[in-house]
């Protein structure tokens, strides 16, 4: 079996001929690339199918970074792009995050990153522009193989190439980054990355959003990712006056969730992975972003931040984006807002089952360790 250490030069070197580029810019990257790398080496657990997609994966990242830095120098006057008051939704993944999202990414005053441009980095094009392009075509095709072959993740999470998505896109070009330990388990990676400094790579996403944003610079950005739960510290000194919104839902459910999503998307990746250690890990993670996150809001003046509960949003989707939009001083008009209600009828919450059981997970023991978010916070 190819060791993926041993085969980091010929990686770079696909990057390299896919971009187009071979300059990766700054070294604060290769830490955790090694890291992944080593770890990925350790992995017992992976098949052909899923070595094959986690090389896919580690290419596209590395390709994404390159594709960046070649931005970076032709638009070089994007960075003195000033970022003020962005709109950021943070919360346990399965809160409502992405129904959040979708609704405010109708509204023209906030831009909002677009999947495909995370992958290929440069000044957003003109949107009749779009299907033209080789990148935006190269994402949607991506898209399809995972409505083809993962149908039952695509019914989950919905990705499409056009639409708004997460931010660990681009946080992925520093591979300091929790999406690789929802492929499989790298527990050298996981201490790695709880411990790691994470300014550096939020500084890296702030000039991503220049670059993006370089045509539309005085556009308010609208954000999200649950993932920044691991270092919301970091991403407020990059970005000191967001707007933050957190989503919350009862963790007991939530976890059910998450570890429903995250198996459909790694089971055809390993082979004979325990269930119950899996389950295990997505606990403990998830637990660790939710603390860190308490910690700082302790720290933190409260007008910065939105508490959002689960029941809420399901009950009033509307009233809780106004409720947001007048938090923190934005306007909403009648235009956006029917748009909002249309998008709430045309796309019903989809039908997700799973139970805690399938994981080895009981309520009790996670209802312990979510004690002090279940005391700070309501989910009706």
């Amino acid at each position: 079996m190819n060791s993926f250490v041993e085969r980091e030069t010929e990686l770079l070197d696909t990057a390299v001929a896919k971009a187009g580029c071979d300059d990766f810019g700054a070294d604060e990257w290769r830490e955790g690339f090694g890291v992944l790398l080593e770890a990925l080496d350790r992995n017992s657990l992976l098949n052909d199918v899923g070595r094959f997609a986690i090389e896919q994966m580690i290419v596209r990242d590395l390709a994404a970074r390159l594709i960046s830095e070649r931005g970076f120098r032709r638009h070089s006057q994007s960075a003195a792009a000033e970022i003020i008051r962005p709109l950021v939704i943070v919360g346990l993944p399965r809160t409502g995050t992405t129904a959040l999202q979708e609704m405010f990414s109708i509204d023209p005053q906030f831009q909002g990153l677009e999947l495909w441009l995370t992958r290929a980095p440069r000044p957003r094009p003109p949107r009749d522009a779009w299907l033209q392009d080789a990148d935006y075509q190269a994402c949607d095709q991506s898209i399809a193989l995972i409505r083809e072959h993962q149908p039952e993740l695509y019914a989950i999470h919905k990705m499409e190439a056009a639409k708004v998505d997460e931010c660990w896109n681009l946080m992925a070009q520093s591979f300091a980054h929790s999406s690789w330990l929802a492929q499989t388990q790298l527990p050298e990676y996981r201490e790695w990355f709880d411990a790691c400094a994470m300014q550096p790579v939020y500084e890296r996403h702030r000039r991503n959003l220049q670059l993006i944003g370089a045509n539309e610079p005085t556009r308010r950005w609208m954000l999200k990712d649950s993932t920044h739960l691991f270092a919301l510290e970091a991403f407020l000194e990059v970005y000191p006056d967001a707007c933050v919104v957190q989503t919350h839902r009862d963790p007991v459910v939530a976890i059910a969730s998450v570890c429903s999503l995250c198996w459909t998307a790694r089971n055809g990746l390993n082979d004979n992975e325990s269930r119950a250690a899996y389950g295990q890990g997505i606990l403990d993670l998830w637990h660790s972003g939710v603390e860190r996150t308490l910690a700082l809001r302790k720290r933190k003046a409260p007008k910065q931040f939105m508490d959002v509960s689960f029941g809420q949003f399901r009950a009033d989707p509307l009233g809780v984006v106004e409720a947001v939009y007048r938090r923190f001083g934005f306007s909403l008009d009648d235009a956006t807002r029917r748009r909002m209600e249309n998008l709430r009828e045309e796309n019903p919450p989809p039908a997700h089952r799973y139970t805690l059981e399938d994981w080895g997970l009981e309520p009790d023991e996670i209802s312990e360790r979510f004690s002090a978010y279940i005391q700070s916070h309501d989910f009706d």
